[in-house]
């Protein structure tokens, strides 16, 4: 899909094959899983070629921050599903031109939606700097909502397990679950936060003529939330690898629960097995066969043989 974002008058296209050229300076050229026309109009407007999406995924340094004449290419490879926590992460690759703004991308997000109803608005970037800019601060801003919402799950998820009501055993095994997930959505938004703050960085050290220096200003307050975003992030790994450790070890005390349960009645029924084996055995010189209550004799001494390790296990606490 490839949605069009004009200016004079403010303006977003959902561009078909078959529509116009929409009225008004195009100034952001959203392409979310491009197709090949839509990748062929947008360099047509652009007047370059767009990378593929594994350049895009490329890790070299090289190959994400380029400068080339008037256009940056600057490439997150590990982005966009960060900011739901669900599935695997894909690429996003920005094209910048003092004119236009081009950013590929190829899953839903947030950060997009939130700025694409912004260029409705009177306060609409007037250029692609300044989109580009209000994008990145809008990515850093949901990337800091989705943080706060796994705060508060974690919370929420840490006082149900060291919560001390019935049930608590039936919460550990879906508490791992839930603790993997977290630690999945922390990962993401670190990589996405990580790769944000490398092409924050390069523009502030290397950034092109023509990009004012009154926008570069804007970049620094993005920095300072990004490292505020990076120390939360590592706050939030030390909870959830301590709700972890916590977990595995009631699933560890639940565990060896039932094992001092078994060990006990197999202690405790000890005795009368080997008194059923002695009576049960065949032979006319044992003397309680002849015994006119040797039954119930034989059944008491059973339930003495049971009672005694049962009242020495309560007298030493081992239950």
């Amino acid at each position: 899909m490839l949605t069009i974002h004009s200016t004079h008058p403010p303006k977003v296209t959902v561009w078909k094959p078959d529509t116009e050229t929409p009225a008004g300076t195009p100034i952001w050229l959203d392409l979310l899983d491009p197709n090949d026309a839509e990748r062929a109009y947008a360099e047509s407007l652009l007047g370059a070629h767009l990378p593929q999406r594994d350049q895009i995924s490329a890790i070299e340094l090289s190959s994400r921050l380029r400068s080339d004449n008037e256009i940056l290419r600057l490439n997150i490879p590990a982005f966009v599903r960060a900011e739901s926590g669900h599935g695997a992460m894909t690429p996003l690759g920005f094209i910048l031109t003092p004119k236009l703004l081009v950013s590929v991308r190829y899953a839903e997000s947030l950060a997009f939606v939130h700025m694409s109803e912004l260029a409705l608005t009177p306060d609409a970037p007037g250029n692609s700097a300044d989109t580009f800019i209000g994008l990145i601060e809008s990515i850093v801003n949901v990337a800091a909502d989705r943080m706060e919402e796994t705060a508060g799950e974690l919370s929420k998820l840490s006082r149900a397990v060291f919560s001390d009501e019935r049930g608590q055993r039936g919460l550990l095994r879906g508490a791992l679950f839930k603790v993997g997930a977290m630690q999945r959505q922390i990962v993401q938004l670190r990589s996405a936060t990580l790769g944000v703050s490398r092409v924050v960085a390069y523009l502030c050290e290397s950034s092109p003529e023509w990009i004012d220096r009154k926008k570069l200003e804007r970049f620094k307050p993005i920095l300072t939330d990004i490292g505020s975003l990076s120390e939360f992030d590592q706050q939030l790994s030390d909870r959830l690898q301590f709700l972890l450790d916590a977990v595995l070890g009631f699933i560890n005390n639940n565990q060896n629960d039932i094992m001092k349960v078994l060990t006990i009645v197999s202690v405790v029924t000890i005795g009368p097995m080997t008194l059923a084996g002695i009576w049960g055995m065949n032979f006319k010189s044992i003397a309680e066969y002849d015994w006119p209550h040797g039954y119930a004799m034989a059944l008491t001494v059973m339930a003495i043989s049971v009672i005694v390790p049962m009242v020495i296990f309560k007298w030493k606490k081992w239950f």
